[in-house]
C-alpha cells in the first residue's frame, strides 16, 4: 500500500474558459479542498497558461499538472514551465508527464518518437527530473537534449514532485521506477486501480525502490446530487465518450459486463457519444464512476480507497449543478472518505 496521504481534491477539463476555471478553482480553496489537477488535452486551453492564472489568484491549493505531453513539449521546456509556475505559486505545484498517444494519432500529429513510447517517456521523465533537480541530465536519444543540459535558474525547491499519467502495464511499471507518483485518467475502477498498484509495485521492487514511497492519484468520475438519477444520468455520455476511447486494459480490468461495453462502444463508433450514452447501463455507472447521494458516493468512494487509491480526483462532471455538487463533496463526502 502506497503510505501517501488519503485526500480528496478535484481534477477539471480544459472545455470551459480560463476565467471560469479559476473561479471554480477559487471556490474549491475556499471549501477546504487541498489540490486541484488540470489537464492539456486535445486542442484545449494550454495547460500551463490556465495554471499560471490558477496560481496568481488563489493562495493555498495545490496544483497538480495532469497531464502534459512531452510529445507536443520538449521535456526541457516542461521543466521550465513547471519551475517558473512553481516559483509563482509558491511551491504549490505537483507535475504529471503522459504521452497521450491516442489524443496524438486522433489529431494526426503522431510522429517518429512515439514508434518509442515507453523509451520516450521514461527519457521525458529523466530529462525533466534531472533539470528540476539540477542533477546531471542525459544525451537524448529520442529528444534532443545533451547531458549537459541545465536550467538557468535555480528553481524554488529542490525536487518539484514528478507523476506519471500511465495507463498499461510497461509505462506503469517505468513510473514506479522513475516518477514520484501515478495519475491514473478517465473511467476509474477499482479493479483497474488494484491491477495498476502491482504493476507500480513490480516497477518499483526491480529499481530497488520503496513502493509505500510513491503516490497513486486518480481522476474518479463523481456526480452527487440530492436527486440520485438526476446524479448519475449526468454521468452516461462522458462514460460512452471514454469506453470508446480508452486502451482495453482499463475495460478489461474493471469487471464490467463486456457485452454492455460492447455496445456503448458500436453505438459510439456508428453514432457518437449521444448514441453510445442511452446504452449506459447502471451497472457501467457503478463500475466507472462514483454517481449519486451524497451516501452513495461516500460509499462507492471507500471502495477505490480500498483498492489502494490515495488522492482521490472528483472529476468532469462533479454533480448536475456544479456548485452545489462542490460543496456536497466537500462538506458531506469528504470528510467520510478521508
Amino acid at each position: 500500500m502506497s503510505g501517501a496521504p488519503l485526500r480528496v481534491g478535484i481534477a477539471l477539463n480544459n472545455e470551459i474558459r480560463v476565467a471560469d476555471t479559476v473561479a471554480t478553482v477559487l471556490r474549491a480553496e475556499k471549501l477546504g479542498f487541498g489540490e486541484v489537477w488540470l489537464p492539456e488535452s486535445g486542442h484545449g486551453r494550454g495547460v500551463f497558461t490556465v495554471a499560471a492564472a490558477v496560481a496568481a489568484g488563489t493562495r493555498r491549493i495545490g496544483i497538480g499538472i495532469g497531464i502534459v505531453n512531452p510529445f507536443w513539449r520538449h521535456p526541457s521546456l516542461i521543466a521550465m514551465e513547471a519551475a517558473a509556475l512553481d516559483d509563482l505559486s509558491g511551491g504549490r505545484v505537483t507535475l504529471g508527464l503522459g504521452a497521450a498517444l491516442w489524443t496524438l494519432r486522433a489529431l494526426g500529429e503522431s510522429d517518429s518518437r512515439a514508434d518509442k513510447p515507453l523509451t520516450a517517456m521514461v527519457e521525458a521523465i529523466r530529462v525533466v527530473r534531472s533539470l528540476l533537480r539540477g542533477e546531471p541530465c542525459v544525451d537524448g536519444e529520442v529528444f534532443a537534449v545533451r547531458a549537459g543540459a541545465r536550467l538557468d535558474f535555480r528553481p524554488m525547491r529542490a525536487a518539484i514532485p514528478v507523476y506519471v499519467g500511465a495507463v498499461n502495464g510497461r509505462m506503469l511499471e517505468a513510473a514506479g521506477a522513475w516518477a514520484d507518483g501515478v495519475q491514473l485518467g478517465a473511467i476509474v475502477s477499482p479493479g483497474y486501480l488494484r491491477w495498476s498498484w502491482e504493476r507500480i509495485v513490480a516497477g518499483a521492487r526491480r529499481a530497488g525502490r520503496d513502493p509505500a514511497e510513491l503516490d497513486l492519484a486518480s481522476n474518479v468520475l463523481v456526480s452527487v446530487g440530492r436527486d440520485a438519477r438526476a446524479a448519475r444520468d449526468a454521468v452516461r455520455r462522458v462514460l460512452a465518450y471514454y469506453i470508446y476511447r480508452v486502451e482495453p486494459v482499463v475495460l478489461t480490468t474493471s469487471g464490467a459486463d463486456p457485452d454492455e461495453i460492447g455496445r456503448v462502444w458500436r453505438a459510439v463508433a456508428a453514432g457518437g457519444a449521444e448514441a453510445g450514452a442511452q446504452l449506459v447501463t447502471d451497472g457501467l455507472i457503478d463500475t466507472f464512476a462514483a454517481a449519486g447521494t451524497p451516501e452513495d458516493v461516500i460509499r462507492r468512494l471507500g471502495e477505490y480507497t480500498a483498492a489502494g487509491l490515495r488522492g482521490v480526483l472528483a472529476w468532469h462532471v462533479l454533480g448536475p449543478d456544479l456548485q452545489t455538487a462542490l460543496r456536497l463533496v466537500a462538506d458531506e463526502v469528504r470528510p467520510y472518505v478521508t
